[in-house]
């Protein structure tokens, strides 16, 4: 089963989905710091893409959603941009959301200028959230369909996209209770947070790979390059 928008939106008003949203708002804005000549797509729940997108100072930034909340409406499966058209597109749980997520990430690849970039953020089923599957009570996390992070480092490999950073946030368990959160706060602030492995959310950034292609049957020519039509082999 997928997780949905709703559900996602309202697990980030609980006081385990506020933690879990300062975290990963920081850690995004922070790649995207200070691009302000860039086309930028985020797409996803609007709690958290909205949070975002807040301290983002492009003058070409766009929400991208089937809500009547968004600065575009359209599926993400069917982007209404050009080829080649967008340097950054942030995706915010936007692949387990979606019951095609490959074909998410293709239409991503399509709209991606050459050398573009994507960053993506999800739920890591390799955490205390993998864990609410055994545990008896009620959580959006049980039952669901997770996109792995080696699945992702597959699928990046495919379209040649090289991986700059993954970086595993937030290790404290996703409980209701606001005690128990407080008391075990301390797994974000001491040597647990520098371990880069089971953070409730993972966050991906990778960048797009090109290289040049000189015809060898018109070498001699003039302006014999085609930029950004081949993908460059990740051997």
């Amino acid at each position: 089963m997928n997780f949905n928008i709703s559900e996602i939106n309202s697990w980030y008003k609980t006081e385990a989905g506020k933690i879990n949203k300062d975290l990963v708002v920081d850690s995004i804005n922070n790649i995207i710091l200070d691009r302000y000549d860039r086309s930028i797509l985020y797409i996803g729940p609007s709690d958290i893409t909205k949070k975002i997108m807040k301290k983002d100072k492009s003058f070409n930034s766009f929400f991208v959603s089937t809500s009547k909340h968004s600065d575009i409406k359209a599926e993400i499966e069917n982007l209404p941009f050009q080829k080649s058209s967008i340097d950054l597109v942030v995706l915010v749980h936007s692949l387990e959301i979606n019951k095609n997520p490959h074909a998410v990430f293709r239409e991503i690849n399509r709209i991606l200028v050459d050398d573009g970039e994507i960053i993506i953020t999800s739920f890591n089923k390799m955490s205390f959230i993998g864990l609410f599957n055994y545990l008896p009570f009620d959580s959006i996390f049980k039952n669901k369909s997770y996109i792995s992070i080696g699945r992702l480092e597959d699928w990046s490999k495919l379209f040649s996209y090289e991986i700059n950073r993954i970086m595993n946030i937030n290790k404290i368990p996703p409980f209701e209770n606001k005690k128990i959160l407080k008391y075990l706060s301390f797994l974000n602030n001491t040597i647990f947070c520098k371990i880069n492995f089971f953070g409730n959310s993972y966050i991906l950034h990778a960048k797009k790979n090109t290289y040049k292609f000189i015809s060898l049957r018109n070498w001699h020519k003039k302006n014999n390059i085609i930029l950004g039509k081949f993908s460059k082999p990740m051997i």
